[in-house]
């Protein structure tokens, strides 16, 4: 990233982005009292911040991680001159960002939203993949609010079904975040979802606490942990999650991405579907291939590494890609029919699956915090 355009996402009331704030799902004021430790799932699909009030209560913001490209034209300029569109400007195409590209992409009936992460990393055929994210999240994030403030983000796992290192990806978001202020450390994604609902094992010996499998159905991948009380002790992730199903549904129905994704956060019900609607069709039959490749993958991930566990444990699902309705109970349904290597007394649900990721990182951030002082 080059030092002009570091220079403009650190300090954008200098760069060429509109003056509005990015819309988020929170009044977040200047007087909100919060403790110190701030956690981001830095998501394929969305980047969502996560704050904890004084009283405990979480604060989150959340902004789809999506763009819109219009190439630099006089009728592109005239557009956003006279609409309240959120954009970026970037070399010589202008970029509409998250909830506006959707609409836009929708309401012109052609064209497909481009996002800067792919796979759960930086989109490698973006070239601008890296500032337009820094973009969107330092406009959610914002500043520290204490000098040198614990910062947990997100990072998936490597996956184990195609050669992918997250290294690069890790390295160049902790930089971004350092320069932005804070006292930022990676926390991988499925864990985080583990610190904030807090799997439970059943043993003879009693309950043991943040011990299981914690899954996270993102965008990208889907990653998932075995822990043991609160200690990591197996981390993957695996890829074809949340966008495959969109763009497998896309090939087979002719519909754009865009309307898949508004139809399946809308109206997808993966216990009762309308088999004449063919794109809630698709879209249920690549669920349930993600679903039975996820646990064959996982099954034969514990197995080749001889992991034990005794007694009955708990698997605890999050991300946005597991909330259509249905999905734990079909997800549970399989688990019983397959041959997983463990005693499962439950799947559960997340109840704020949206928001997992980052309270949990915002949980590892706090803890941070306490440690430094």
């Amino acid at each position: 990233m080059n030092d002009d355009i570091m220079d403009d996402v650190l300090n954008p009331q200098t760069s060429e982005v509109t003056s509005e704030v990015i819309k988020t799902n929170s009044d977040i004021t200047n007087d909100t009292k919060y403790k110190p430790g701030v956690g981001v799932d830095v998501g394929t699909s969305n980047i969502v911040v996560a704050r904890q009030l004084e009283d405990g209560t979480f604060v989150n913001r959340f902004h789809r991680d999506m763009l819109y490209p219009l190439d630099a034209s006089e009728e592109a300029i005239d557009l956003l001159e006279r609409s309240d569109y959120l954009y970026v400007k970037v070399n010589d195409k202008y970029y509409i960002v998250g909830e506006d590209a959707l609409r836009l992409v929708n309401a012109i009936g052609k064209g497909e939203i481009v996002r800067p992460m792919k796979d759960g990393i930086m989109n490698p055929s973006l070239k601008e993949s890296s500032e337009l994210l820094f973009y969107i999240i330092k406009a959610v994030v914002g500043d520290p609010i204490a000098e040198g403030e614990t910062l947990r983000f997100s990072v998936p796992a490597n996956p184990i079904d195609r050669d992918l290192n997250n290294l690069f990806h890790q390295m160049v978001l902790q930089n971004f975040f350092t320069q932005l202020g804070y006292n930022a450390k990676p926390v991988n994604e499925a864990m985080a979802i583990a610190y904030d609902c807090n799997p439970i094992a059943k043993t003879d010996e009693g309950n043991l606490p943040l011990t299981g499998v914690s899954i996270s159905f993102g965008g990208g991948m889907t990653n998932i942990a075995l822990s043991l009380k609160g200690l990591d002790l197996h981390s993957f992730s695996i890829t074809k999650s949340g966008d495959y199903i969109d763009e497998q549904t896309s090939i087979v129905t002719g519909s754009p991405k865009s309307k898949i994704i508004k139809k399946k956060e809308k109206e997808l019900d993966l216990g009762s579907f309308d088999m004449s609607d063919r794109v809630l069709t698709a879209l249920s039959i690549y669920y349930d291939e993600v679903i039975n490749r996820v646990i064959f993958n996982m099954s034969k991930e514990f197995k080749n590494r001889d992991s034990e566990i005794d007694g009955e444990i708990e698997i605890v699902v999050a991300g946005g890609t597991s909330m259509p309705k249905g999905f734990c109970q079909k997800f549970e349904q399989n688990i019983k029919t397959s041959n997983f290597p463990f005693k499962v007394y439950r799947v559960r649900h997340s109840e704020s699956p949206f928001y997992s990721v980052s309270q949990g990182a915002c949980i590892r951030a706090q803890a941070d915090h306490q440690k430094q002082n």
